[in-house]
């Protein structure tokens, strides 16, 4: 039966869009993120500094709330920041990463007072160079977090009750390195993407040394997104600025199991909560697509969401309560600094 997506709610932003985390645990499940990111035009990028800070490339944390039963978005908190390229909840607490312009990595935490609080505050080393934290995720158990940089390097950085702690740095592409997952299934093993096209999983049993295990050529042009999937075992999934949605067996990477052009570009790839086999993907320069994926490993395209007139790039399922089949989303563009809050519902 084929699904529709119904508008709910549109936001305008103020800075541009590039990011949606919508919070897993309960009693907080009616909470979202959007990170922004605004280029200050009366600087001149050339001379100016980066750091934290910077008016150059500053941007701002919008915490929502959402209410399902009265169908209400309430804007909760602004934070001020450098640009925000990306944020992931823990996997356990209400708490929040997020990876800035300033190449500094950001700890919050939500409480009863439908805030958000600073915990602590960690910058990637970088010789006083301009340095973009690209791209942030969290270990299964939460008690490491893992970068990636404008330089490509990977950070790991230890969670624990001191604070965010270095643990080792190095350099896995030559260029931007877009996207940093670990495995769901295994917290040794972890997948890096970047401007280069390679895919490269690493393990960190030595982690004062990772060893490659694969570095994989399948990509025409840079990876942009990764996606471990927890209830599949093995199963990696990728985007690409080549437009393609891959699938890969992890016990064997050289070869992908399938390639879908979605189009556009793939910025982001999110697993429906409720049915983890529906993968919300940013198609950047198209859309925002609802695809599934079949137990022979083909793709097929739900449902696509053409509300957006910009660059589509950040986007999140809710993790709240679904009536009668419905599933609840945010996505968000960017030149239009626009977020809008949607249904999916089987027509």
């Amino acid at each position: 039966m084929p699904s529709i997506i119904t508008t709910l709610h549109t936001y305008d932003t103020d800075y541009s869009a590039d990011s949606i985390e919508w919070c897993p645990h309960n009693p907080y499940q009616q909470f979202f993120v959007c990170g922004t990111y605004q280029l200050d035009k009366h600087e001149n990028p050339s001379t100016a500094s980066n750091t934290e800070g910077s008016t150059i490339r500053k941007g701002r944390i919008l915490l929502f709330s959402f209410d399902v039963q009265q169908n209400s978005l309430i804007r909760e908190q602004t934070i001020e920041s450098s640009a925000i390229l990306d944020q992931k909840w823990h996997p356990t607490l209400p708490t929040l990463v997020a990876a800035n312009a300033g190449g500094v990595i950001l700890l919050y935490e939500l409480g009863s007072e439908r805030n958000l609080v600073q915990k602590d505050v960690f910058k990637i080393p970088s010789n006083n160079e301009e340095l973009l934290a690209l791209s942030i995720d969290w270990s299964s158990e939460g008690d490491r977090a893992l970068v990636s940089d404008s330089k490509g390097c990977i950070s790991v950085i230890d969670v624990n009750t001191i604070g965010l702690q270095l643990l080792n740095r190095w350099t896995a592409h030559s260029f931007e390195a877009w996207a940093c997952a670990f495995d769901r299934t295994d917290p040794n093993v972890l997948y890096t993407g970047g401007d280069d096209t390679f895919l490269c999983v690493y393990d960190i049993r030595c982690l004062t040394v990772p060893a490659i295990r694969t570095k994989n050529k399948n990509h025409t042009a840079g990876v942009t997104t990764l996606l471990s999937l927890r209830h599949k075992e093995h199963l990696l999934a990728s985007g690409s600025y080549d437009d393609n949605l891959r699938l890969f067996d992890t016990r064997n990477m050289k070869y992908s199991l399938s390639e879908t052009n979605l189009g556009g570009g793939i910025w982001r790839l999110k697993t429906c909560p409720s049915q983890p086999e529906l993968i919300l993907c940013a198609c950047m320069y198209h859309n925002f697509s609802v695809v599934t994926l079949n137990e022979d490993h083909s793709i097929s395209v739900e449902a696509e969401y053409n509300e957006h007139d910009s660059i589509c790039y950040g986007c999140d399922w809710s993790y709240g309560p679904t009536g009668r089949g419905a599933k609840y989303f945010a996505s968000c563009s960017f030149y239009d600094h626009k977020m809008c809050l949607a249904v999916l519902k089987s027509d």
